[in-house]
């Protein structure tokens, strides 16, 4: 866009008066109304003192849409025209002509969209004054870049409250696009939407979905109607299953798996986990499996057991069973420099047979980035070991996924909102995201990239109880890299030599160069953790 240093104002009232207003481009429009308001007031054949004035603009991607009083003058365009009108105020809109922002010299940081004033089917009159839909089409909103859409919107003014307190979205004109409202502005940018209605549930506080991806902010958040989105998950999901599907990458992976044990507790509550052999005699698991413990002594109150080998239930005599020394070797579960932290190592009382891998060896030291595609073993529904291959859904497709899940589940999203205020669902920087059919007794099992490099532990999902099922918007692990480096601070702390042995040794680490060789037949881009 090319800024003059003046806009042109032609004022129409009764089809009568026409002038040119100078204007400078760093003031609003209703800084150039001086001028118009006293010939408004010398007309003595209407009376719009109480009126809404209605500003038509005459260039933009959309014509003839109407801008507020407090429109920016430098993002009117050279030479442009604005035709201003007055239309009968019906009580619910502002007749002031004030500045909503105080700054304006830095057009670079602004952006302009298109809404249409009549909404989707749910909801017609989206206008405080409804005589606006009559009289225009569509209105021009602006925005700073940062901000999302509702905060837009509601600094404009002109639109129903319903809006900000249902669930609705921005449908793209003439695509199939569907934005969700708490997306950043600058992604708006000189497109064109229609309101439509998701559902009108009441939203407790925010227009975002679930509260889980209202920090992400570093891709286009936008949602595509159902087709797309299942041609997405069609897609994603089929390369993973094509990539763990051959039968070298099956044979490795089956080789890892035996490294993978049920991890049992027993007493008055017991729970069925996932755990696995990290390095010697240590397992590693989730620390939120085992609850009944002295967190001081970190003395475990509850026989534990690992059972390797737990493939088919009639097979039992296949099946190690190796009890855990009632202490934890190292535990943590919190929150640190945007780290979260769910884990616990455990300690073997008997001898586990060395042709079981160790899993660190599998593990690339801070060499290891999450690609497309994962697998997944354990033991979910705390039944025989089972294999998942997934896909990672990136920290900029996190909202697409919840956003969709949302609309396929509309009936739940009460429920969906109660449980992510209790839970305080979020993301960290360690997560990593996927949709998994891994739920109850899966927590623990190791998590590997398409190169079978161990990268992470599964942890849980964003679940929620409907019509008597557990379901989830979307699975979850950690990423290894953080874990080792807390199991290292910990052993320090403990003075625990043995656990410091194995995570200084370099040998206990996977050899890249040797792996990356024997994975060069796959290839694929790199999604951030």
């Amino acid at each position: 866009m090319s800024f003059s240093r003046y806009i042109n104002l032609h004022l129409i009232i009764n089809h009568l008066i026409n002038f040119i207003q100078k204007c400078h481009v760093n003031v609003f429009v209703c800084d150039c109304f001086s001028k118009i308001n006293r010939m408004h007031q010398r007309n003595s054949n209407s009376n719009n003192k109480e009126k809404e004035i209605v500003i038509l603009r005459s260039k933009g991607n959309v014509l003839r849409a109407a801008v507020k009083t407090d429109f920016p003058c430098c993002l009117i365009e050279k030479d442009e025209i604005l035709k201003i009108q007055f239309i009968n105020n019906n009580g619910n809109a502002s007749t002031e002509q004030k500045p909503t922002i105080d700054d304006t010299s830095k057009p670079e940081t602004l952006v302009t969209f298109y809404i249409h004033t009549t909404g989707g089917q749910k909801k017609k009159l989206l206008m405080k004054n409804r005589n606006l839909r009559l009289k225009v089409e569509d209105v021009c909103v602006y925005a700073f870049k940062e901000e999302d859409c509702i905060t837009a919107l509601k600094r404009d003014g002109r639109f129903i409250d319903y809006i900000f307190q249902k669930y609705c979205a921005l449908s793209e004109m003439d695509s199939e696009t569907i934005y969700e409202m708490s997306i950043p502005a600058e992604h708006l940018h000189q497109k064109h939407f229609q309101v439509i209605v998701i559902s009108d549930i009441d939203l407790p506080d925010s227009q975002n979905a679930l509260g889980i991806t209202k920090t992400e902010s570093d891709s286009t958040l936008e949602l595509r109607t159902k087709p797309k989105v299942q041609n997405f998950f069609r897609e994603e999901y089929d390369k993973s299953v094509q990539s763990f599907s051959k039968v070298r990458k099956v044979k490795e992976i089956m080789r890892l798996s035996e490294s993978v044990c049920q991890i049992r507790v027993e007493g008055s509550a017991p729970v069925k986990a996932t755990g696995f052999l990290l390095f010697g005699k240590f397992i590693l698991t989730n620390a939120h499996v085992i609850k009944n413990f002295d967190p001081f002594t970190w003395k475990i109150h509850d026989p534990i057991k690992a059972a390797f080998g737990f493939e088919q239930k009639s097979d039992k005599g296949n099946v190690t069973v190796v009890s855990v020394k009632d202490t934890f070797a190292a535990r943590h579960q919190g929150t640190e420099e945007g780290n979260h932290f769910d884990f616990a190592l455990l300690e073997l009382n008997g001898e586990i047979p060395e042709t079981f891998p160790r899993l660190l060896k599998s593990y690339a030291k801070d060499n290891c980035t999450a690609t497309g595609e994962v697998c997944i073993v354990g033991h979910p529904n705390s039944e025989v070991k089972k294999i998942d291959p997934c896909f990672i859904i990136g920290r900029g497709k996190r909202q697409k996924v919840e956003i969709e899940h949302v609309s396929e589940n509309i009936k739940f999203y009460h429920i969906m909102t109660q449980q992510s205020m209790k839970e305080k669902w979020s993301f960290s920087k360690n997560q990593m995201t996927y949709n998994s059919c891994f739920f109850h007794g899966s927590s623990g099992s190791p998590v590997f990239d398409r190169k079978c490099r161990l990268i992470g532990i599964h942890t849980g999902g964003f679940a929620y109880r409907g019509e008597g099922k557990i379901r989830s918007v979307m699975e979850y692990a950690y990423a290894m890299q953080p874990i080792l480096d807390k199991i290292k601070t910990l052993a320090e702390d403990k003075n625990r030599t043995d656990i410091l042995e194995y995570l200084n040794d370099t040998n206990n680490y996977l050899n890249m160069t040797q792996k990356d060789q024997e994975m060069a037949d796959v290839s694929g881009s790199q999604i951030e953790l």
